[in-house]
């Protein structure tokens, strides 16, 4: 019964983060909605920028808000962009770089 279980939460797990991570194509970018900045934790944090998701039931790409975070040591945040494809423009997310 255990193992069932783990099977099952596992697939909806995988199911979830791959509906997440799958990249779509746009004709144009969507439009950016400003919203208000938490104030600063502290003076180790640094401001991430918000992500772009695409959304595969309504083709279109949602935005994820950004947050503070501690850097790890000796990372730099490389913050996301959108990219031109002969498919359109996805974008591409941002990630931390040694």
């Amino acid at each position: 019964m255990k193992k069932i279980f783990f099977l099952g939460s596992l697939a909806v797990m995988l199911l979830t983060l791959g509906s997440c991570t799958t990249q779509g194509y746009v004709t144009s970018e969507p439009t950016y909605v400003e919203y208000a900045r938490p104030d600063r934790p502290s003076n180790l944090h640094i401001w991430i920028d918000g992500d772009w998701v695409y959304n595969r039931q309504t083709q279109l790409y949602v935005r994820q808000n950004g947050h503070w975070q501690r850097p790890s040591r000796n990372r730099t945040y490389v913050t996301g962009s959108w990219q031109s494809t002969p498919q359109g423009l996805r974008w591409q997310s941002g990630h931390w770089r040694r």
